[in-house]
C-alpha cells in the first residue's frame, strides 16, 4: 500500500510538473512581447548554470555527509547516492516513476509558487526572476533522467544528440566521478559547472570549511 501511493505521488509529480513547465513558460513568452527578451535571454543560461550547481552540491552532501540512516534525508537521498557508487549501472534499470519522480515533486512545487507569482510580474527584473526560477525547475525535473543517460551503454538518440551539444551530461564527463576518490564531477543536471568548480577545488574547500566548522 505504502509503495503504490509513493509511486501515485511520484507519478502525479511528474505529470503536475510537466503541465506547470508549459503554464508558467507561456508567461515568460509574455515577458518577451513586454519588451523584457534581453531579461530573459540571460536568465536562462543562468538558470541552468545555477540547476547545475545545485544538483552538484545535494550530491556532493549526500555523498560526504550523514548516511542511510540519516532522518529523513538518509532514506530519502543519501542511499540511492550511496548505493550508486557500489554499482552505478543500477539506476539504469530503473523506470521512468522512480527516475524522475522525486526531482519533479520538488519542481512542480517551485512552479506551483511561480505560477501564482508570474501573471503579476511587471518589471523586467521580476521577468529575469521568474525566468531563472522556471529554467531551473525546468532542467532540475529532468537531472536524475540526465544522470541515468550518462549512464547507459545505448542511450537513446535523443539523448545523444543533447550530450553531443553539450545540452546534457556526457557519459566522458561524468566517469571521472566514478573513479576514486570520487571527489568531482558532482554537478549532474547538464556537467556545464563541472571543469570550473574542479578546477577551483570548491568541494574540498567546502568539506575543509564544514569539518572545521565546531
Amino acid at each position: 500500500m505504502v509503495h503504490r501511493t509513493r509511486r501515485a505521488v511520484l507519478a502525479a509529480s511528474i505529470l503536475a510538473s510537466i503541465i506547470l513547465t508549459v503554464w508558467v513558460g507561456s508567461n515568460l513568452a509574455r515577458f518577451v512581447t513586454d519588451g523584457w527578451w534581453l531579461a530573459v535571454l540571460i536568465a536562462l543560461p543562468l538558470g541552468v548554470a545555477t540547476i547545475d550547481v545545485l544538483s552538484g552540491v545535494v550530491h556532493w552532501a549526500c555523498d560526504r555527509f550523514g548516511d542511510a540512516a540519516t532522518p529523513v534525508l538518509g532514506p530519502l537521498l543519501i542511499r540511492a547516492f550511496r548505493e550508486h557508487h557500489v554499482d552505478p549501472r543500477q539506476m539504469v534499470e530503473h523506470d521512468w516513476v522512480e527516475t524522475n519522480g522525486e526531482p519533479c515533486f520538488f519542481s512542480a512545487l517551485a512552479l506551483a509558487v511561480l505560477a501564482l507569482l508570474a501573471p503579476s510580474v511587471q518589471s523586467g527584473l521580476g521577468a529575469a526572476a521568474v525566468a531563472v526560477v522556471w529554467t531551473m525547475a525546468a532542467v532540475g525535473s529532468w537531472s536524475n533522467q540526465v544522470h541515468k543517460w550518462a549512464h547507459m551503454s545505448r542511450a537513446p538518440r535523443l539523448a545523444r544528440f543533447l550530450q553531443r551539444a553539450g545540452l546534457a551530461l556526457r557519459p566522458d564527463e561524468h566517469a571521472c566521478h566514478h573513479r576514486a576518490p570520487h571527489d568531482s564531477g558532482y554537478c549532474i543536471s547538464t556537467g556545464w559547472m563541472n571543469p570550473l568548480l574542479d578546477r577551483i577545488g570548491l568541494w574540498s574547500w567546502l568539506e575543509r570549511s564544514l569539518r572545521r566548522t565546531p
